[in-house]
C-alpha cells in the first residue's frame, strides 16, 4: 500500500467519523434541548453554549481532518484514478459484443440472464413501494399535534422498507454487471475463434442505447412516484396542512400580509 493511498484511506475515516460524530452530537443537544424545554417551556432547545458543549470532545478531530485535508492539498496527493475513465461495464460489453459476426449461445443466455435480473430487481423494488404507498395513503399516521412522534413513526414503517428496496436493487445490479463481464468474455472468445478460423470481423454500427433507455426509465419511475406521494398528500390532508403551517409562518413570524 502506497503513502498516498494510506493518506486517502485516513482522511476518507476521518472525516466519515466526524459527520457521524457532529450527527449524534445534534440529536444528543436536540433531545436534551426538547427534555428541558418541557419542565421550562421558556428555554431554549438550540444555543450557543450547548452547542460548544458538544463540540468540545470533538475539535481535535474536526481540526485534524482540516488540517489532514489542507496538507495533502498543499502537497498535491490525491486519487491517481481521479482523470480516468470509468470502468461501465455495459460499454465494454456493448463494444465487444459488436464486434463478433454473429452472437453465440453463451452471449445470448447471458444477455437474457441480464433482462430478468433487471425486471427482477426493479419487481422487488416496487414490491417494497407498496407499504410504504400504504402507510403514507393513511392521514391518521400524521397527526398535526405531535411532528416527533410522527417522524419516528415514519420512519420506522418507511425507512425500513426502502433500505430494502435499495438493497435488491443493488445485489441485483451487481449479479447483472457479473452476467455482463461473462458475456463479455464469452464475446472475446468467439472473436479469437472467428479470428482463428478466418473470419473477418468487423465493429457494428450500433447505438449502444443501453445507459440511455436505463436512464430514461428511470426518469420516468421518478416522476411516476412523485406524482403518486404528491396525490396520496392530497388524498390524505397533508397538503391543507402544509398550506396552513405555511399561511401561519408568513402572518405570524414574518409578518406578511
Amino acid at each position: 500500500m502506497t503513502e498516498k493511498k494510506l493518506y486517502l484511506i485516513l482522511q476518507s475515516v476521518m472525516c466519515i467519523l466526524l459527520v457521524v460524530l457532529l450527527a449524534v452530537s445534534a440529536v444528543s443537544i436536540y433531545r436534551e434541548g426538547k427534555a428541558q424545554k418541557a419542565e421550562d417551556p421558556m428555554a431554549s432547545i438550540y444555543s450557543r453554549e450547548k452547542t460548544a458543549e458538544k463540540f468540545k470532545p470533538i475539535e481535535p478531530l474536526f481540526f485534524g481532518a482540516i488540517g489532514l485535508t489542507v496538507a495533502g492539498w498543499i502537497l498535491g496527493v490525491k486519487d491517481e484514478n481521479i482523470d480516468k475513465p470509468v470502468n461501465d461495464v455495459e460499454l465494454v460489453r456493448n463494444l465487444t459484443a459488436a464486434r463478433v459476426s454473429q452472437p453465440g449461445e453463451a452471449m445470448t443466455a447471458e444477455r437474457k440472464k441480464q433482462k430478468k435480473l433487471f425486471w427482477s430487481g426493479w419487481g422487488l423494488f416496487a414490491l417494497c413501494m407498496v407499504p410504504i404507498g400504504l402507510y403514507l395513503a393513511d392521514g391518521g399516521h400524521f397527526p398535526e399535534n405531535n411532528l416527533e412522534e410522527m417522524i419516528r413513526s415514519l420512519a420506522l414503517h418507511v425507512f425500513p422498507w426502502i433500505f430494502l428496496g435499495l438493497t435488491c436493487l443493488l445485489v441485483f445490479s451487481v449479479l447483472r454487471e457479473k452476467s455482463m463481464e461473462r458475456e463479455t468474455a464469452a464475446a472475446r472468445e468467439q472473436i479469437k475463434a472467428e479470428k482463428e478460423a478466418g473470419i473477418r470481423t468487423e465493429t457494428k454500427h450500433q447505438q449502444h442505447t443501453g445507459y440511455a433507455k436505463g436512464k430514461h426509465m428511470l426518469q420516468i419511475i421518478v416522476a411516476v412516484a412523485a406524482a403518486f406521494f404528491i396525490i396520496l398528500g392530497v388524498w390524505n390532508g397533508s397538503a391543507k396542512a402544509v398550506h396552513t403551517k405555511a399561511a401561519n409562518i408568513c402572518t405570524e413570524c414574518v409578518g406578511l400580509g
